[in-house]
């Protein structure tokens, strides 16, 4: 798990000696008055500002130069690869397939994970990321499969704006890395429903969970398994929509 260094203490030192030259309150300026007995300050305007531009040198050279360095971001690409097997001709219809769902932190690009000692708190890494929110790259992996499939006359997106007799659609439930467990793992699960497209009645509807060993210690590692789940499951769908060929009954709109 990825922990993010702040290299604030130093700093935070500095800023408190910035405020108190700014206020004229230095050892200086004590110094003098402990000398004097009471007298009034008479440090000009000027010296002060010296001061502070001084001590903000400083912390600049502090936070850049003497603290750790923070952690650079590392941005992922999940790219999963079906291997499915295409079908010799296809059904004499046309599969719209939306964009499948996801709910909180599964919306955002941080990838999520669980360890033992807390299953029920859900965690992110701070400088782990997917270059793009997880549920996008499944659904666009889940239309190439669907494609070389050929089990369809056409498979088409919303943003095609065409008619359709079937609509495959559904959610993202689960992307998260299991550091912790024995070995190491990924876990995935995705929700898909086929509905007709002019009654929108169910077809089928089916739920598609596992979890893929990591081989490996590094990021790299996780994201290949990663890889490897979503590919697997993208293809278990793939085949039972293959297995329902017969049910299929083609209203293709030419």
């Amino acid at each position: 798990m990825v922990q993010m260094t702040r290299p604030w203490t130093l700093a935070s030192w500095v800023s408190r000696r910035i405020h108190r030259v700014g206020r004229g309150d230095t050892g200086l300026t004590r110094g003098r008055d402990l000398r004097h007995s009471g007298r009034a300050d008479r440090t000009p305007d000027l010296t002060r500002r010296l001061g502070v531009i001084l001590w903000t040198l400083a912390l600049s050279a502090l936070v850049s130069c003497g603290g750790p360095q923070p952690i650079p971001d590392r941005f992922y690409r999940l790219d999963p690869s079906p291997q499915v097997t295409p079908e010799t001709s296809p059904v004499a219809a046309i599969l719209l397939v939306t964009n499948l769902s996801a709910r909180g932190f599964l919306g955002g690009r941080q990838i999520i994970y669980r360890t033992s000692a807390e299953p029920l708190l859900t965690q992110r890494y701070d400088a782990l990321l997917w270059d793009e929110p997880p549920a996008g790259a499944v659904s666009s992996a889940l239309i190439d499969a669907l494609r070389r499939s050929n089990l369809f006359r056409f498979v088409v997106i919303p943003s095609e704006q065409s008619r359709a007799d079937y609509i495959l659609s559904g959610e993202l439930q689960r992307l998260e890395h299991l550091p912790t467990a024995t070995p190491p793992r990924v876990a995935a699960t995705i929700h898909l429903s086929l509905v007709s497209g002019n009654g929108w009645s169910t077809i089928a509807s089916h739920t598609y969970s596992d979890e893929e060993d990591i081989d490996g210690t590094t990021p790299d590692a996780m994201v290949t398994a990663f890889d490897r789940l979503v590919s697997r499951l993208i293809a278990s769908a793939i085949a039972d929509l293959q297995g329902m060929r017969q049910q299929l009954q083609g209203g293709s709109h030419p």
